[in-house]
């Protein structure tokens, strides 16, 4: 494999050598040349650069204006005829402002703002704002989008102007590569980072036909998704803690439902997402690994609109369009599961058979996604973003038992298991704009992150209907976050070749890790014992940030991002401070090849506390404390980004990070960890990961294939547990990811994708010890396993194949149906999903691996008004 990637790494870089434009010397020079071709003199002053590349048509054969016009139709000289001599002068130089929206209103996000004679161009920011200074005269700006129709417009900029422009849909762009994105890996910056609009997230394969967004992530190169079915994300070695997500600005501790077989983002709501993976922008700090920045639509501004969606185990609803038309909108989206509904009458039928052993369990989860938005005017808008999301297990098992021998004819035993948990965030946001080059945001946000558990048990014992005995224990469990804070955002392009971001975070934290409480009563009906107590803990700190970055273009080929993230972290009598520096640099080999490095550096405060690798509710948050430091990491990253004939892209990229002062927990095997001596259950190390990926892609309208391959190393050194270095639990060598879609008419499209990575690690016993006999004593000790190194044995191979068919038709009323038929696991491969060691009767050892998961079938019904 390794072979392969080099030979097409040759091809590909002896492709781009073949591409590069070349210029035909310097201004100044073709200047000579139009002097002896007309008999002309040029007159300018001499702090005129005139030394900088022509990169134009050859003049020969053209008349005297045609060659001025070719020659400084792309500067920033203007020039005047009289007589035998040209006059040069510098151009003045105008800002066009405005913003980029769809049809109905709603703004596009890293819209291509480009003016066709220089070539030159600039993205809509996240509100759809764009800022692009040019010299004086007539210019042609051309706006596009992919998936959407471009659209051009000529302006005679004599004047700093505003533009609002609207893109119409367009199908047949649906996957279509468009040249001129300037959001291309090509054309950006930073490495490593992956642009995904809702469309997008449709057409991925959707487990139990409901589209997800982790599980998107999880099939890109560099991310690994640890346990089958989770909704984990393991980033370049790091753990599924590392990850920062950001909901409309305001972050997110929880993002699974039903154990992660969801992840806690209803896509019918979302409109584009950010995945940083290598290279990080200053912007962005507190998580080691990742950032999932995720925005939502603000709301059809024109017409009402939504969907309704009925899944194998969940049915969404979405609905939007204008309070005020033109002025204001609102965009609602509902999601929840049914699970409840089936087993309700499951359990009702199993209970009437079964009088003396009554048994009910419900579980059930919803996510409710709210966004007002406003426009004061052109310069300034508002919104208010809402979002609940919760999940429940409840269990109730009574059992009577009668003929009881000890004094009593009948026994009551009845348990009763509560588990609850969610976030709840708000956003209020406000955005202006200054000048044509300063926009500014302001936004206030609050973040509720909960977690209860709850169990009972009662234990009665009855003689002709009176209590003899009883005992009965209840325990609470209660974990909560709290955060509340402003994010406060500059950006500001001076001109064609900057653009500087700037701002401050903060957020006032209030962590409660655990509140317990517990009573137990024992006793009967004429006397009860009564013992019960509580406890609980709660920290608070205050995270401040401050931030700077320069997106710098130099010269033709060169363009870097520098920036610097501070932060102040305060929590009861400590104080951290860190100073993370970020560079990424691009150079333009050619047209269609890039070249990048990056260089970032990462600080983690909070740590998430888990006895288990399945991101369980009872897991908790806490910070760093003064015997905790906090979490750092550095990585390095570089590739190489192409598009080549037919429809091809290829990227190269590799990756070295180092992580320092992180944690692993030991949880004694108790389901949910004890936060009152968590620190002196905590160990201390370091990490290192490194590997290369390759994604191959090929698109047209109607067909796209992805490959994506991954090698990676990922290592953990702790000395309290192991003192060499051992691999990661989801240290998987391989990964290679094959997608294929294609639309076979307008009304039918399919979708099928290949997964393939190395086995998980874990850890087995490699010695089996028997306890030695001692003379005089009978009892003999047991056997003992020796462990030697953590993570010491690879599961087999994992490896699945996911198909889908969409079938879609439009009613006579305009309406648009999807019938939705997904298979997970076709070929019902039982990946496994743990192991153990088992000692067989004539003494041997053998390894077991199980797996859970076969083939799933699932289906939904969509319609859209």
């Amino acid at each position: 494999m390794s072979r392969i990637i080099i030979l097409i790494s040759m091809a590909c870089i002896c492709f781009a050598v073949k591409a590069r434009t070349r210029h035909a010397g310097t201004i100044r020079e073709q200047m000579e040349l139009v002097r002896k071709l007309h008999q002309i003199n040029f007159i300018y002053d001499s702090s005129l650069n005139v030394d900088i590349p022509y990169q134009g048509k050859p003049l020969q054969g053209l008349d005297l204006r045609q060659n001025l016009q070719e020659l400084f139709g792309t500067t920033d000289f203007k020039w005047e005829i009289r007589d035998k001599y040209v006059l040069l002068n510098k151009k003045k130089k105008y800002t066009v402002s405005g913003y980029v929206y769809q049809e109905n209103g709603e703004p596009l996000i890293n819209a291509t703002v480009k003016d066709e004679a220089s070539r030159t161009g600039t993205l809509s920011n996240d509100y759809g704002f764009f800022s692009i200074t040019l010299p004086e005269g007539k210019h042609v700006l051309s706006f596009s989008f992919i998936g959407f129709g471009q659209k051009k417009e000529e302006i005679l900029l004599d004047k700093n102007i505003t533009r609002k422009v609207y893109l119409k849909e367009d199908c047949s762009l649906n996957e279509v590569v468009v040249t001129g994105d300037l959001n291309s890996s090509i054309y950006t910056t930073q490495t490593g980072k992956v642009s995904l609009t809702a469309r997008e997230l449709h057409t991925e394969y959707s487990l139990l036909s409901s589209p997800d967004v982790v599980k998107t992530l999880q099939n890109l190169p560099g991310v690994a998704s640890g346990t089958e079915l989770v909704s984990g994300l393991y980033v370049h070695g790091g753990n599924h803690d590392e990850n920062l997500f950001l909901l409309d600005g305001t972050p997110l501790y929880q993002v699974n439902h039903l154990g992660g077989l969801f992840s806690a983002f209803n896509t019918d709501i979302i409109k584009n997402i950010e995945f940083y993976k290598s290279g990080f922008p200053a912007r962005y700090g507190g998580r080691l690994s990742s950032v999932v920045d995720v925005r939502t639509n603000d709301g059809d501004m024109k017409e009402y609109h939504g969907n309704v969606t009925m899944g194998l185990l969940d049915g969404r609803i979405q609905c939007e369009g204008p309070i005020i038309k033109n002025r204001t909108s609102f965009n609602v989206a509902m999601r929840r599961s049914w699970l409840d509904v089936f087993s309700t009458p499951v359990f009702f039928f199993r209970n009437k058979s079964k009088k003396e052993d009554q048994f009910t369990a419900r579980y059930a989860f919803h996510d409710i996604n709210a966004k007002t938005t406003h426009a004061f005017s052109d310069r300034s808008k508002a919104y208010i973003s809402f979002y609940s999301g919760n999940d429940i297990l409840k269990v109730d098992n009574k059992q009577n038992f009668h003929e009881y021998t000890s004094g009593s004819d009948e026994e009551l035993y009845r348990t009763k298991f509560n588990l609850q948990w969610g976030n709840l965030t708000t956003t209020i946001n406000w955005s202006y704009r200054f000048t044509p080059r300063l926009f500014a945001n302001f936004t206030g946000v609050y973040a509720h992150n909960r977690s209860l558990y709850d169990y009972e048990e009662e234990d009665k014992f009855l003689n002709t209907g009176q209590v003899t005995e009883v005992t009965h224990i209840k325990r609470r469990n209660h974990s909560v976050i709290d955060d509340i804070g402003y994010r406060m955002e500059f950006d500001y392009k001076p001109g064609l070749r900057q653009h500087v971001r700037m701002g401050s975070n903060y957020l006032f934290h209030t962590f409660r890790p655990q509140s317990q409480a517990v009573k137990n009563i024992f006793g009967n009906n004429d006397k009860k014992d009564t013992i019960q107590h509580s406890n609980s803990f709660c920290y608070r700190g205050h995270e401040f940030t401050v931030y700077a970055e320069d997106d710098i273009t130099l010269g033709k080929k060169w363009r870097t991002n520098i920036g610097v993230h501070y932060t102040l972290f305060k929590i009861s009598d400590k104080t951290y401070h860190s100073v993370e520096p970020r560079v990424a640099v691009r150079y333009q080999w050619s047209e269609h090849t890039a070249i990048k490095l990056s260089y970032t550096e990462m600080n983690q405060f909070i740590h998430l506390l888990s006895s288990t690798y399945l991101n369980l509710p009872t897991d908790y948050w806490v910070p760093s404390t003064k015997d905790i430091r906090p979490m750092r990491s550095r990585q390095y990253a570089a590739g190489v980004y192409m598009r080549l004939p037919h429809h091809v892209r290829l990227s190269l990229e590799g990756f070295y990070k180092t992580m320092s002062r992180t944690i692993e927990y030991d949880g004694g095997g108790r389901l949910a960890p004890s936060a009152g001596d968590w620190e002196m259950n905590v160990k201390q190390g370091k990490g290192k990961a490194y590997g290369a990926e390759c994604e191959l892609a090929y698109l047209t309208a109607g067909t796209s294939v992805n490959i994506a391959y991954t090698l990676s190393w990922s290592k953990r050194k702790f000395n309290e547990i192991y003192q060499g270095w051992y691999a990661g639990k989801f240290d998987n060598r391989h990964k290679l990811n094959i997608a294929v879609r294609h639309k076979f008419t307008g009304r039918i499209d399919a979708y099928a994708a290949w997964t393939f990575h190395s086995g998980n690690k874990m850890t087995i016993p490699s010695q089996y010890v028997n306890a030695p006999e001692i003379p005089g004593i009978k009892e003999k000790e047991p056997a003992q396993w020796i462990y030697e190194k953590l993570n010491n044995v690879t599961l087999p191979s994992y490896h699945r194949m996911d198909v889908g068919v969409n079938f879609r038709k439009t009613t006579t009323r305009g309406y648009e149906r999807i019938w939705n038929v997904s298979i997970y696991n076709a070929y019902c491969r039982m990946n496994a999903l743990y192991a153990k060691v088992e000692k067989l009767p004539e003494g041997k050892f053998r390894g077991k691996a199980t797996g859970v998961f076969p083939i799933i079938p699932s289906f939904s019904y969509t319609i859209k008004f």
